[in-house]
């Protein structure tokens, strides 16, 4: 044995011992990876067998925040990374009742798992790390969470778990990247809504024009049929709402909506609006 047969092995077992499992249920299987993420956490992965299928998931891990990184549908940059990395590894998805998306691999044969977990392990790391980074500024990204939950807990508590879902894809397949705050349902048909906010003048007008292009989008779609109303959610206690600087912004938004946009002050009209 050489020294660097001496230094493999000493690497093989300390990576080895990274590895821990846990059974979950009688059939699933928690599988504790070394692989890490910026967040200071190690990637968990869940092994079951279905339909005589090997399926390895994350479990919903990944968008139920439990890495402590939230992927932030609005920002572009962040999108186009987590799509490239999904088209890269061949990752499918999922969605639970909660609307928790739970990514996965799957195959016939055992002896391909460990490719699998492979694969799993590092798409999860590296969306994790990349949710991370900080695109925009930090009070802009707290302006826009907090009015987020707001508005999330608010429509939660006037209209039914089974009508309403959160941060919602108008198509998950051709149209995933066209994304509303929320959507709710209504037999078969639909009302898209956009929660507009921003931490100064600039970011409140680009959170306007984003809606609008969003709307246009949607009334273009195949999907226009199905389409009940459009409203947009304007959080006019932001700092950046001024008015005066907002008109013409506003007046295209109308212009795709088909109507006012709604005063975050004056909420209590979504109750009539989205029951009727």
């Amino acid at each position: 044995m050489n020294k660097f047969d001496k230094i493999y092995l000493n690497i093989k077992d300390c990576f080895d011992k990274l590895w821990s499992f846990k059974v979950r249920g009688e059939n699933s299987l928690e599988i504790i990876t070394p692989y890490s993420t910026t967040s200071d956490k190690f990637v968990s992965l869940f092994l079951t067998q279905q339909n005589g299928k090997y399926v390895v998931s994350d479990g919903g891990m990944l968008s139920s925040e439990a890495y402590d990184s939230k992927i932030d549908y609005d920002n572009q940059c962040l999108l186009k990374i987590l799509y490239h990395l999904e088209s890269y590894y061949d990752i499918k998805s999922t969605e639970d009742k909660r609307g928790y998306k739970h990514y996965y691999k799957t195959t016939t044969k055992e002896i391909l798992i460990p490719n699998l977990i492979y694969d799993m392990a590092q798409f999860i790391s590296m969306c994790v790390s990349s949710a991370t980074v900080p695109f925009i500024d930090e009070k802009e990204k707290e302006e826009k969470e907090t009015f987020r939950k707001q508005v999330n807990t608010f429509l939660t508590s006037i209209v039914s778990s089974e009508r309403v879902k959160l941060n919602q894809s108008l198509d998950k397949k051709n149209f995933r990247a066209v994304r509303f705050n929320a959507m709710v349902h209504d037999n078969s048909s639909l009302t898209l809504i956009n929660y507009i906010t921003g931490s100064n003048v600039s970011y409140f007008t680009k959170s306007i024009s984003n809606a609008s292009v969003l709307f246009e989008i949607a009334e273009n779609s195949p999907f226009k049929d199905h389409i009940k109303s459009k409203i947009a959610i304007i959080n006019n206690s932001a700092e950046g709402y001024v008015p005066g600087r907002l008109y013409k912004y506003l007046e295209i938004l109308n212009e795709h909506t088909g109507r006012d946009p709604l005063n975050w002050s004056e909420k209590d009209q979504l109750k009539s609006i989205l029951n009727n």
